[in-house]
């Protein structure tokens, strides 16, 4: 159960969230505002450090330049012949001069960019250097903050000899008039600090370097955060606190030219504006909080009365749901107000919802019916549909068990309706299935059910029958009916159905268990041409269950490489001498041994493997080929042949040039086999990757010709070298006159276009006799070998072959094998 919670309640707390957020955000703003405004002053005083520091480092400078300038001019170095060598002498003597009234630590003298004349210190900074050089360079002073142990400020300072040459003074001076005059002037203490070079630094890696006052600085450094966001303090500062106290510190870059950043530290004592911040937070909080209790006590007394009608007039609500509608009015009917408000309006308002709802059921109730014929019935045809035949099916299968007998079930398709309705549009097709449903009512007796099962399938329950034959004489009966054209819009069509029947006694048998196996049967109706029909039976089921785990154990054949390849010899006719080989494809299951190619081929090409498992095929006979001429035997093609899916697949020029690449063949050494059904499918496609395959110089033939459609107007257009004479021809050309003309006459048309034939099959020398006498070009078969394992490829040349000609019998006097 849901916990109850009144209205005035509900808008006492909405009102007080509605209060406290506007509080958080005047709040919020008006701290924000007191942030930003503080943010801005320190900004400006960042700002202000920044201009006077630079204003006390020029002061320096300048104060430096004058002294040399003068000290230089004194000494007279642009008159004198030996003026470098007596400034160097005076420069020495005020070495102590320049440390206690200038704090200038180190002085250096130049003569040119290479040569020091004279120097305060042992080792001269690399930095001093630099600074040098660019003084000989731009002849102008130059100025730089130099940090090592300690950060010093470095000055160079040019001097112009009489002979028009220059040598350099420089010295170095400490920051402490710097740091003192930024510490009088911002009432801020100072310090510089060095850490890491990085975007982020701890507490334990900052080194202090000089400070204006060390214990404030060592109390600050406990309270710093465990990692510090070097850019954003640089950019906005960090507010800090000490005890009671709260600060503010702001950096600015002195030196980074080492893997430690050197920084100036300004730090402001901020504690007055903090605490009249805290005060300003303080006050702001009572004024809400006096609000928020004015507020609850008015919103309350308001809405105590409101909630009260509301709470009687939900208790009425009830009626409306149980449709007891005239209880209701007379309840909710009521005295009117002088004034109205929003409860009376929705009491109204509930009034008339009574009146509509009370129509409404009226409505509802008469059509419910005419729903439910909705629901189980097609639109298009009026028959039943899915819903109504499950039903149906229930019904007659639960009859069993009051009269014993027979519940059949016609699984019917119609034949080729597909290819009418994607080419003369749906429109049409509608109608033909209109008129399918017409023709199937006739068929029928009164008691049985005929509905559409969904797209051209339809489905004929039969029941109370005594044998199954009155299933086969209803099959027939539709078989008649539909062998009549259709006469739809004026045209005559021609459309069979394939039907596939399953048969029950069993109460018990699951509807869905009956449907499916009427389908199975239907799809072998299909299998034997359509325009028939066809009974479902057990093994029907189990080869079904074996072809679906075959195509199951296919898809983990090739990561387990099961598959292997056997190459079938074909042999010059006329000669005896290898032509070269056949790839056909082996699978050596680990429990079924060797699996019949016609069993997993078909299985393979109705899935999703043809291409990965082509091109498996196509790389290992890439690899035998290259065995095959590292053992000396060149020039000999290995066939391979290539499915449509394979053919179109936008990646095999590709894949084959990279194989010619990898293993350094030319294309000539394979030849491609497409079956006739192939080169058909999809003409214009097929010709275009043709023709790019021969570019780069593979060979083309055609597998099993004359056994499937006729591609003769095609052989014109395609680049096909080779044509194979399928096996079931030679197997009677010996005794059936057909096949031995079929055969003669396929060689001697294939020759006149130029073209190479091979015979398929060949068992006997009495047919190699014969193909010889025609001149048919190539010849494979178990007379000359069987398809041998890839591993025993090598072997097996070595002792049926020499010199690469069969050692069997290929000559007319020869008996045969």
């Amino acid at each position: 159960m849901r916990r109850f919670i009144s209205l005035p309640w509900k808008l006492l707390l909405v009102m007080l969230l509605v209060l406290f957020i506007m509080a958080s955000a005047l709040t919020s703003f008006s701290l924000m505002r007191v942030q930003d405004e503080f943010y801005q002053q320190q900004q400006h005083k960042r700002v202000l450090g920044e201009q006077q520091f630079r204003q006390y480092n020029q002061l320096i400078e300048n104060q430096l330049r004058i002294w040399v300038e003068s000290f230089a001019e004194i000494s007279l170095v642009s008159q004198q012949d030996s003026g470098l060598a007596d400034f160097k002498r005076a420069l020495a003597q005020q070495i102590e001069t320049l440390h206690l009234h200038l704090n200038v630590d180190n002085v250096w003298l130049y003569s040119n960019a290479d040569v020091v004349l004279y120097q305060s210190t042992a080792v001269i900074p690399a930095a001093i250097d630099d600074l040098v050089q660019q003084a000989f360079v731009r002849q102008e002073p130059q100025s730089k903050i130099l940090c090592e142990q300690y950060c010093v400020k470095s000055l160079v300072f040019p001097l112009l000899l009489d002979d028009d040459n220059i040598a350099v003074i420089a010295m170095t001076t400490t920051l402490v008039d710097i740091l003192f005059y930024l510490n009088r002037s911002l009432q801020a203490e100072v310090a510089i600090v060095s850490h890491q070079r990085s975007s982020t630094a701890r507490p334990s890696d900052i080194q202090l370097l000089s400070s204006s006052n060390t214990s404030l600085l060592s109390d600050l450094y406990g309270e710093l955060p465990q990692l510090l966001d070097v850019d954003r303090i640089s950019s906005q500062g960090l507010r800090l606190r000490a005890g009671n106290r709260h600060y503010f510190a702001q950096m600015q870059l002195l030196d980074d030219r080492h893997e430690r950043q050197f920084h100036l530290i300004l730090i402001e004592d901020i504690t007055s504006y903090a605490r009249a911040n805290q005060s300003y937070q303080l006050r702001i909080i009572l004024i809400a909080l006096l609000a928020f209790v004015l507020l609850a006590l008015l919103t309350y007394a308001i809405t105590k009365r409101l909630s009260a009608r509301l709470m009687t007039l939900a208790a009425r609500l009830p009626l409306l749901a149980n449709r007891e509608f005239s209880r209701f009015r007379a309840a909710s009917e009521r005295k009117t107000a002088f004034f109205s408000d929003e409860v009376d309006n929705l009491n109204e308002a509930t009034l008339k919802l009574s009146w509509q709802l009370e129509a409404l059921n009226e409505q509802v109730e008469l059509h419910t019916q005419e729903l439910e014929n909705i629901a189980m019935y097609d639109l298009l045809t009026g028959l039943p549909n899915r819903n109504m035949l499950q039903y149906q099916l229930k019904k007659a299968l639960a009859a069993l068990d009051e009269a014993p007998g027979l519940v059949g079930l016609l699984f019917m398709d119609l034949d080729q309706f597909k290819k009418v309705n994607d080419s003369r549009g749906h429109k049409l097709g509608d109608q033909l299935l209109i008129e399918a449903a017409t023709r199937l009512r006739a068929c029928i007796h009164s008691s049985d059910t005929v509905c559409r099962f969904g797209g051209d399938e339809f489905v004929i329950i039969l029941s109370k029958m005594a044998d199954e034959e009155e299933t086969a004489r209803v099959a027939q009966a539709v078989l008649q009916v539909f062998s009549q054209p259709m006469t739809v819009l004026g045209e005559d069509f021609l459309i069979g159905t394939s039907i596939g029947i399953s048969c029950t006694a069993d109460s018990a048998t699951p509807t869905e268990d009956l449907i499916r196996q009427a389908d199975l049967a239907m799809y072998q109706a299909k299998a034997k041409g359509g325009n028939s029909w066809h009974h479902y039976t057990a093994e029907m089921y189990r080869a079904f269950a074996y072809r679906l785990q075959l195509e199951n154990e296919v898809r983990g054949a090739l990561e387990r490489q099961e598959f292997s390849l056997s190459l079938q010899p074909q042999i010059n006719v006329a000669s005896g001498k290898l032509y070269g080989f056949e790839a056909l494809l082996r699978w050596q299951h680990p429990e079924r041994g060797m699996v019949p190619p016609d069993d997993f081929i078909g299985v393979i090409e109705n899935s999703h493997l043809m291409v990965p498992l082509g091109y498996w095929v196509m790389e290992r006979c890439f690899v035998i080929a290259r065995q095959l001429v590292e053992r000396g035997y060149h020039n000999l093609k290995i066939a391979i042949n290539l499915s449509a899916d394979q053919l179109a697949d936008p990646g095999l020029s590709d894949f084959l040039q990279q194989q010619l690449s990898k293993y350094q063949l030319a294309a000539s050494n394979f030849e491609l086999e497409l079956t006739e059904s192939t080169l058909v499918k999809n003409v214009a496609d097929t010709l275009a990757s043709m023709h790019a395959l021969k570019s780069m110089g593979f060979g083309f033939a055609i597998d099993d010709f004359g056994t499937g459609y006729s591609s003769l107007s095609y052989l014109k257009q395609m680049p096909v070298d080779t044509i194979k004479i399928d096996k079931s021809f030679l197997f009677g050309m010996l005794d059936n006159h057909a096949d031995f003309q079929i055969i003669t006459s396929t060689i001697a048309m294939v020759h006149k276009l130029d073209l190479k034939v091979v015979a398929e099959g060949v068992e006997s020398s009495a047919q190699l006799r014969v193909l010889r006498q025609h001149h048919c070009d190539y010849a494979q078969g178990f007379y000359f070998s069987k398809a041998v394992p890839e591993k025993e490829l090598l072997h097996f040349l070595q002792d049926k072959f020499r010199d690469g000609y069969w050692l069997g019998s290929v000559r007319d006097d020869d008996s045969g094998a």
